[in-house]
């Protein structure tokens, strides 16, 4: 005989929906009489104890309690944030970044559990400044040059000794002129507060005096008084035929170095004539 409420009151003992710690239910089953107390069947179910949220208030929870039921929520992936199942059935939460393969990246250790983020070092010559969220980059050395020039010069160079550089001979005139100080005489000092390698240039016309030919006649930068002999460069000259001599070199500079362009003529004690120059640093 099947027995089933329909709708239909079962007996007159009062309704209740809720079941008393201390209840037993009571079931047959292939001709057998079962009574069940409630705590046994909560122990067989596995259900026992209460599902409820922890940590701090303020976060998002995973639980969302809807009434009777609880709901766990899906975790999704975020701005810079990848979640997924890992290999041993966990939920893996980790960053999502992509490191650019071009320079040093700033982002080290990437599939490590804590990457690390690089800090920005300022450099020789270079400054940084952090302003709200940007960092700005910037070059402390200034830019350093200077030109002079000779034009027509009839001023003779007078040579003592055949194995002495001597100093050019002449008025130069100025040129552009950023952290150096010029003279007449031709003598360029460095103004820098900053050690700094810049390029030395130079080109002249030079010719031996009148009745002089084929003069073995070199032309070398000079620093702070001293001639630089890395830096010679050289012709066989006469009179009447002046020829172009340019050089250009590497030099360190130190606050009030100075440099100078010095001849020589390693024939003989010949005056040398330095009809047109140009001398500077870039």
């Amino acid at each position: 005989m099947v027995r089933r409420a329909t709708g239909r009151r079962k007996s007159d003992f009062v309704a209740q929906d809720t079941v008393p710690a201390n209840s037993f239910m009571d079931y047959f089953v292939d001709n057998t009489n079962y009574r069940i107390s409630y705590t046994n069947l909560v122990s067989g179910l596995g259900v026992t104890g209460t599902i409820v949220t922890t940590g701090s208030g303020t976060a998002a929870p995973v639980l969302e309690k809807d009434g009777t039921i609880n709901k766990i929520r899906n975790i999704e992936n975020g701005s810079g944030i990848a979640a997924s199942i890992s290999a041993t059935d966990g939920v893996e939460i980790k960053h999502n970044f992509t490191v650019d393969a071009t320079g040093s990246p700033l982002m080290l250790n990437t599939t490590a559990t804590s990457p690390t983020f690089v800090s920005l070092f300022a450099g020789s010559g270079i400054s940084l400044t952090a302003t709200g969220n940007i960092i700005a980059i910037s070059s402390n050395d200034a830019l350093h040059y200077v030109e002079s020039f000779l034009q027509t010069n009839t001023t003779d160079t007078v040579i003592a000794a055949t194995t002495t550089p001597v100093l050019i001979a002449g008025t130069w005139e100025f040129g552009a002129n950023t952290g150096f100080t010029q003279t007449s005489g031709g003598k360029l000092t460095y103004n820098g507060s900053d050690t700094a390698v810049l390029t030395v240039h130079a080109s002249i016309s030079i010719e031996p005096v009148s009745g002089n030919n084929n003069q073995d006649i070199s032309v070398y930068v000079a620093k702070n008084g001293a001639v630089i002999a890395g830096t010679r460069i050289s012709a066989v000259i006469s009179n009447g035929a002046p020829q172009n001599l340019s050089l250009s070199t590497n030099q360190s500079f130190a606050t009030n170095d100075y440099i100078e362009l010095f001849v020589q003529n390693s024939t003989s004690t010949a005056n040398l004539t330095v009809v047109r120059g140009l001398f500077g640093v870039d």
